[in-house]
């Protein structure tokens, strides 16, 4: 028989940090204190508010309205057009690899208890809080009944 690692009040702790402290048992946060067995957490929340791809878009569409206007005021050939037009997914396209590589400027950590909405944890540091979401997941798994 195996000695239970759980012996101390609020059981294993998962994560300590500032913050946010994950327990076996509960979850402590600036806010309050939260059994983990009550919480309904929701999927993080990540926000990748980057400008760079909007920007491609929107210059490029206005570039090519500028082109349109240039071509039907000056009968230019519209190879031109396709030009632009290319130019325009080059852009957008370039904007979007550098977007994609970027972790998320904010995240987030919310969950459900007692008919309320709270917010366990946010972070501007991908490291910390996906060791945070992850001691939050091994705390809820820890909480589970045992299949039969």
């Amino acid at each position: 028989m195996t000695a239970n690692p759980d012996t101390s009040a609020g059981g294993r702790i998962y994560y300590r940090g500032p913050g946010i402290v994950v327990r076996r048992g509960y979850i402590e946060t600036v806010e309050g204190r939260y059994r983990v067995r009550d919480l309904f957490i929701e999927d993080p929340y990540y926000d990748y508010a980057y400008p760079a791809r909007m920007v491609a878009v929107g210059g490029g569409l206005a570039g090519l309205l500028l082109v349109a206007g240039l071509i039907r005021v000056f009968g230019w050939s519209e190879l031109w057009f396709g030009v632009a037009c290319l130019v325009v997914l080059v852009g957008v396209a370039a904007a979007s690899v550098v977007d994609g590589r970027r972790p998320p400027r904010r995240m987030g950590l919310t969950a459900w208890y007692a008919d309320r909405r709270v917010v366990l944890f946010r972070s501007t540091d991908w490291q910390t809080f996906e060791q945070v979401r992850r001691a939050v997941v091994r705390a809820k798994e820890a909480g589970r009944e045992p299949r039969p």
